[in-house]
């Protein structure tokens, strides 16, 4: 569904509704389908707890953001030829070609809901011969799923990563510098009910040196945007961040103190962060504040790195701040 105006602190669910049925049955007295909202751009997205089921007619209400009104009704069916585009592979973070040797997490995006306790079964990591390292990565009783286990968290086993441990000195690291790998995720993972399974993806990689200096805020870049605009603040980072860790660990507040709503993306394999504001930037300057436990792809946050070599930086705060002048425009 297309946004004519930011949603803001609006609720999605009432905005735009999934029901089970035609359109010529809905919608009053009817439970629409649960499932997770995203806002990408001034797209609302809907993916529903459990998947789609094939001949099976679905009601989809828009409703006026004002009024709350219904303002449109449509009605949809999915068909076999639809089938391939449910359970697969969306995207992968790390989503560069490159990664450092000491890489700490990958994020596996579906675009349905999966099954769990699968991934020892499907997800590897792969040499450049085909030779899957399994020993790789950590072994956990739950998997490291997000609410509608659409985004599974695969941690390498840190034991690989830190230098003077046994498993790295018997086994050495999983990734080295200068090395070409692969995550590959195998094909027929199953989605949740079951109905349909994952065709095989692929990401490539090549691996450069170990990330073992500590995150420094003076090395980022910012573009500051313009008073009065919808220009989106950005900041350029010095290494990748965590993908994940970059929807949360930075904010934006006014002169006041107050936190600015607006939108975040994520852009340039990790590399760039955007905020965009759901009003024109009414404060003359801004604070933008970093939780020091952001973390980049190898783990290092502002104030420890993963592979300690020294140790804990206490004079970290836990939140560091930079302030930005908004340029005035022209009259």
């Amino acid at each position: 569904m297309q946004l004519k105006e930011p949603l803001g602190q609006r609720d999605p669910s009432n905005v735009l509704q999934v029901f089970v049925g035609r359109t010529d049955a809905c919608c009053d007295g009817k439970t629409p389908i649960v499932g997770h909202y995203r806002v990408v751009g001034r797209r609302l997205e809907f993916d529903p707890t459990f998947d789609f089921v094939f001949g099976q007619s679905y009601a989809i209400q828009s409703r006026d953001m004002a009024s709350g009104d219904a303002i449109e009704l449509t009605e949809f069916e999915l068909h076999d030829d639809d089938r391939s585009f449910l359970s697969q592979v969306t995207e992968i973070y790390p989503s560069g070609p490159e990664i450092p040797e000491n890489t700490l997490r990958f994020y596996v995006h579906f675009a349905a809901p999966m099954q769990p306790h699968a991934s020892a079964d499907f997800i590897k990591l792969m040499d450049s011969s085909g030779t899957p390292d399994t020993a790789a990565f950590m072994s956990f009783k739950q998997e490291l799923w997000n609410a509608d286990r659409t985004r599974l968290t695969v941690l390498m086993d840190p034991g690989r990563i830190k230098r003077g441990v046994v498993q790295n000195r018997a086994l050495g690291p999983a990734l080295r510098e200068g090395a070409s790998y692969s995550l590959v995720i195998e094909e027929g993972w199953p989605s949740a009910n079951g109905g349909q399974k994952a065709p095989r993806y692929a990401h490539p990689y090549t691996v450069t040196s170990a990330l073992r200096t500590l995150p420094d805020i003076q090395l980022w870049q910012f573009d500051t945007p313009g008073l009065g605009t919808l220009e989106p603040l950005r900041i350029t980072f010095d290494r990748p961040f965590d993908h994940q860790l970059l929807q949360s660990s930075i904010r934006v507040s006014d002169e006041g103190g107050q936190l600015v709503s607006g939108t975040i993306s994520v852009s340039d394999h990790e590399k760039n962060w955007a905020f965009r504001p759901d009003q024109p930037w009414a404060s003359k300057s801004l604070q933008v504040i970093v939780d020091a436990r952001l973390e980049d792809t190898a783990g290092n946050n502002f104030r420890d790195l993963l592979d300690h070599v020294q140790t804990e930086n206490a004079q970290t705060p836990s939140l560091l701040t930079h302030t930005l002048h908004l340029k005035s425009l022209p009259e």
